[in-house]
C-alpha cells in the first residue's frame, strides 16, 4: 500500500511485527543492524530506513517497522 503524503499510522519493534492486523512499508534503524527482510539479510547504517513491502522480518534489536493498520487498507468501517 503506497504511503499518503509520507505519513504511517503505526511503528513497532521489528520482535513486535503482527502481519495479520498491519502492513509495513518501511524499516527503520535506530543503530547499525543487520535484519533479515523478505528472507534477504540486509545491512542497515544508523539512523537509516528502507522502504519496502514488508512480509517477513527477523526480531532485531533497535529495528522498527512503519505501515498502517489492516482495518484501514481493507476498509473497514469499523474504527474500534
Amino acid at each position: 500500500m503506497p504511503k499518503i503524503n509520507d505519513i504511517h499510522s503505526i511503528i513497532v519493534a521489528a520482535s513486535a511485527a503482527n502481519f495479520s492486523a498491519h502492513s509495513y512499508t518501511e524499516v527503520y534503524a535506530g543503530v547499525a543492524a543487520s535484519p533479515t527482510i523478505n528472507g534477504v539479510v540486509v545491512s542497515m547504517g544508523a539512523g537509516s530506513s528502507l522502504g519496502i513491502w514488508v512480509r517477513s522480518i527477523s526480531a532485531t534489536a533497535n529495528v522498527y517497522l512503519l505501515g498502517e493498520n489492516q482495518d484501514v487498507i481493507q476498509g473497514s468501517t469499523l474504527l474500534g
